[in-house]
């Protein structure tokens, strides 16, 4: 069986990733198939759709593969660039290949507003959030929250993230956002249990293991300095990750749950989480999870 790993052919921020899923498809008995999707053409005909990728100069081969790893679609400068890699994992889809995650449920995950829009409609416990590309709306949020985290809606690992209980000090944030065209992703600013949130790793609709990372600052990235504890979640905990993916019809993520005296809230939906420090901490190496999972379900 030939599993693709779905990438850009540029740096990878998160190699041990990729390492440790080409491992868990190597250790499986299968074939390592690497998918550039920036190295991709869709070419198209009547009742036609496939993928070819440039392995060199002249050089084009068929993506041919029996089941996929969608892990990123890497540095995004160009809204059509977004939408045609995302066409190109769909063109992949539409030929038969289980993609996990599918490119328009990745897409949903990876955008802190539609995910948590989602999460919100269903019932699920999300922090108030407010975004807008009107700074006075905006403004007006952090008034009303009196202590607020200003984001981007496709960041990551805690960077570019602000907290601020000034609305004014949060104008200037907003006048530089609003000059690369960026809206003001907003929410009230939770005081968390224990100074940390929970990461609980689903794969397959199950709870294959859960860190507390607890953070150094009001931060609780592990790429910011928070430290990875294994723990076991509780029940609550668990069916509330599961039921996230489960909305966002995802086969795999890491879901950022906070506890508050107020109870648990989901933060982000991770569909390309990185995983070192999860491994790190409880030993448990999803890689090898994700991998099972796409080889069972080609096998349907």
């Amino acid at each position: 069986m030939d599993i693709g790993i779905i990438r850009p052919y540029e740096v990878e921020f998160n190699q041990p990733d990729i390492e440790d899923l080409e491992q868990a498809v190597r250790e499986f008995g299968h074939r390592v198939k690497r998918v550039y999707v920036n190295m991709a053409s869709v070419r198209l005909s009547k009742g036609s759709v496939s993928v070819y990728q440039a392995i060199g100069r002249g050089v084009r081969e068929p993506v041919s593969i029996d089941g996929g790893v969608l892990r990123h679609l890497g540095l995004i400068r160009d809204f059509e660039q977004l939408l045609h890699r995302v066409w190109v994992v769909r063109a992949i889809e539409s030929m038969g290949v289980y993609v996990v995650n599918s490119a328009m449920n990745w897409l949903v995950a990876s955008d802190k507003l539609a995910a948590l829009m989602i999460l919100a409609k269903n019932g699920l416990p999300v922090p108030e959030t407010e975004s807008s590309e009107n700074m006075f709306m905006a403004y007006d949020a952090v008034k009303r929250f009196n202590e607020a985290v200003i984001k981007e809606l496709r960041g990551s690992m805690g960077y570019g993230v602000f907290k601020v209980n000034d609305p004014d000090v949060a104008m200037n944030i907003f006048s530089y956002l609003l000059n690369f065209s960026k809206p003001m992703y907003v929410q009230k600013f939770l005081e968390k249990k224990g100074n940390g949130d929970y990461r609980v790793v689903v794969v397959g609709g199950q709870v294959i293991g859960s860190i507390f990372r607890r953070g150094i600052g009001w931060k609780s990235n592990v790429a910011q300095g928070a430290k990875p504890e294994a723990v076991n979640p509780s029940s609550e905990l668990s069916e509330l990750a599961v039921k996230t993916c489960e909305v966002l019809g995802l086969g795999y993520a890491g879901v950022d749950v906070a506890e508050t005296n107020e109870g648990y809230f989901i933060l982000e939906v991770n569909p390309s989480m990185s995983w070192q420090g999860f491994k790190e901490a409880t030993g448990i190496n999803p890689a090898r999870h994700i991998i099972k999972h796409v080889i069972d379900n080609v096998k349907k």
